[in-house]
């Protein structure tokens, strides 16, 4: 690789293939959740519940917003008819929320295909090749989550900075 890391303009071509499948995969899940009419918070939390029922506490957490916003994403999954409530199994006075199994084989319908053609692709390749596409991307996965775990680290911006960033800035553009 004889271009340097260090200038921002280069981007490997593996890296833009990269990106346009991670950008692919989310114009997909647009396209999916048209289908389902579901809102973008809606089907993430429907990828959650798919994998294990909760509560709206954990759901909250999951999806990295309050309790009140993860309950009326709850209602409206449950009015949609993609999931149902149901009383918590050791704690009666709690309440899960569990994706129903006509909307998981809904979803799963649009993921399977998807699933497909990536292992199609992975079985052109012989088995030094899927290696080491295993590797890059064990690689980059654990290197990314290193760095979403640096960015929850980083304090928020205070207004005063934000304004001041944001007064900077609309200087930037008038010049």
């Amino acid at each position: 690789m004889g271009e340097s890391r260090s200038r921002p303009d280069f981007v490997s071509p593996q890296s833009r293939q990269l990106r346009r499948v991670v950008q692919l995969n989310e114009e997909i899940g647009y396209q999916v959740r048209r289908l389902m009419s579901l809102k973008e918070t809606d089907y993430a939390a429907m990828a959650i519940l798919m994998r294990e029922p909760m509560g709206p506490t954990g759901l909250a957490r999951a999806l990295h917003i309050t309790s009140a916003a993860a309950t009326a994403v709850a209602d409206r999954l449950v009015r949609a008819g993609h999931a149902v409530r149901e009383p918590h199994p050791e704690d009666r006075r709690r309440m899960i929320i569990r994706a129903v199994e006509s909307s998981r084989a809904k979803t799963m319908e649009h993921v399977y295909p998807m699933m497909s053609m990536v292992e199609d692709e992975l079985e052109k390749l012989d088995q030094a090749g899927r290696d080491a596409v295993l590797q890059f991307l064990n690689g980059a996965a654990s290197s990314l989550e290193s760095y979403r775990d640096e960015l929850k680290n980083r304090p928020v911006l205070d207004q005063d900075t934000l304004d001041i960033w944001q007064s900077d800035r609309t200087g930037e553009e008038q010049a």
